[in-house]
C-alpha cells in the first residue's frame, strides 16, 4: 500500500516565505512554498519528506544579511523596504503609485524602515502607522505595515492594510503579493489562486514570486501540471536563484507525482543554494534515504 502524501507544511511565509514564504519564507519569508498532510491529497509512492523548519519571523530577522533596507529610499523605490521576498520586485514592477507622496508621510516611511531595520518593530509600525494616517493613499506604507502585522500574527489586521494600499492604486502588484502571502500562510488556498492570477495578469513576464505563489496554490488544490509549469516559469524567471524554495516546491510536486529522480534532483539543487544549515541538514538526511530506496 502506498503511504499517504506528507508534504511540507512552512513555519514561519513564505515566507520569502514561498514566493514560496517564503521557507516561501522566506518563500516569508518567504515564499511559504510548503505543504502539509492532505487525507484526500494526490498519492505518492515515496517516504514523508522532511519538514524545513522556518520561523515565522524568518523575514525579519534575515534583513540585515538581505540588505533589503542599508540604504535610504527615494520616493518610488519603496520596494527595498518591503520585507522578503517582497524586496527582490524591480522599481519597474512596482510601478508610480507612490511617486506623488509628500515629504512628511515619506519620510516617516524611512523612518519606519531604519527601526525595522535595527529590530526595533513597534516604533517601525508606529512610524508606518503616521505615514498612511499623513497620506492615507500611500501604497508602499500600507503593504510594509500589513507585512510587519503578518509577522507579528495578527492576519487579519495584515490583510486590512495590504487591501487598503489596492484603494490607492488597483494594479499595485505589491498589494497582491502581500494577500498572496497571507492567503498561503492562512492555508486560503483559493483566495491564494485569486490574489497570485492579479500578480500575473499585471506583470506576466518577470515576477517570479507571483508564479511560486500561483503554483503553490495549485499544488495544495492538487492541480499536479497545472503547478508544475507554473513553478518551472518562477525558476525560469529567477536566474539568480534568490528563491531556492521554488527548486523545493518542485520536489514536492515530483513527490506526489510518485517521480523519484527528479524530486531528488530538485532538492540537490535547492540544496546549492539554501543557507539555512538546519534547511541542509534534513534535505541532506531525507535525500540519504531516498537514495538507499533508489539504490543509489
Amino acid at each position: 500500500m502506498s503511504p499517504k502524501p506528507c508534504v511540507l507544511r512552512p513555519g514561519r511565509f513564505v515566507l520569502y516565505a514561498i514566493w514560496f514564504i517564503v521557507a516561501f519564507a522566506m518563500l516569508r519569508n518567504a515564499l511559504p512554498l510548503c505543504a502539509d498532510r492532505r487525507q484526500n491529497g494526490p498519492v505518492s509512492p515515496l517516504a514523508a519528506m522532511p519538514q524545513v523548519p522556518q520561523s515565522r519571523n524568518a523575514s525579519l530577522v534575515e534583513l540585515d544579511q538581505a540588505g533589503a533596507i542599508q540604504r535610504r529610499t527615494s520616493v518610488g523605490n519603496e520596494s527595498a523596504c518591503f520585507l522578503p521576498p517582497l524586496n527582490s520586485l524591480s522599481k519597474s514592477t512596482v510601478g508610480v503609485a507612490d511617486l506623488e507622496v509628500p515629504s512628511k508621510p515619506h519620510s516617516e516611511f524611512e523612518s519606519g524602515c531604519q527601526a525595522l531595520r535595527k529590530n526595533k518593530f513597534a516604533d517601525a509600525e508606529k512610524h508606518l502607522r503616521k505615514a498612511v494616517e499623513q497620506y492615507e493613499k500611500y501604497a508602499a506604507a500600507w503593504v510594509l505595515l500589513g507585512q510587519l502585522l503578518e509577522n507579528q500574527q495578527k492576519p487579519e489586521e495584515a490583510r486590512a492594510a495590504c487591501s487598503q494600499s489596492l484603494s490607492a492604486s488597483a494594479t499595485y502588484v505589491p498589494a497582491y503579493l502581500c494577500l498572496s502571502d497571507i492567503s498561503t500562510r492562512q492555508q486560503n488556498w483559493d483566495d491564494a489562486l485569486k490574489f497570485s492570477a492579479h500578480v500575473l495578469e499585471l506583470d506576466p513576464t518577470s515576477n517570479a514570486v507571483g508564479y511560486a505563489y500561483y503554483a503553490t496554490a495549485e499544488f495544495r488544490l492538487h492541480r499536479l501540471a497545472e503547478a508544475e509549469r507554473n513553478a518551472l516559469k518562477a525558476l525560469e524567471i529567477d536566474v539568480r536563484n534568490s528563491e531556492p524554495r521554488i527548486h523545493f516546491l518542485l520536489a514536492q510536486i515530483y513527490a506526489a507525482k510518485g517521480d523519484r529522480p527528479r524530486t531528488a534532483a530538485q532538492l540537490r539543487e535547492y540544496l546549492k543554494y539554501a543557507k539555512d544549515p538546519n534547511d541542509i541538514a534534513l534535505v541532506k538526511k531525507y535525500l540519504a534515504r531516498l537514495d538507499r530506496e533508489t539504490g543509489k
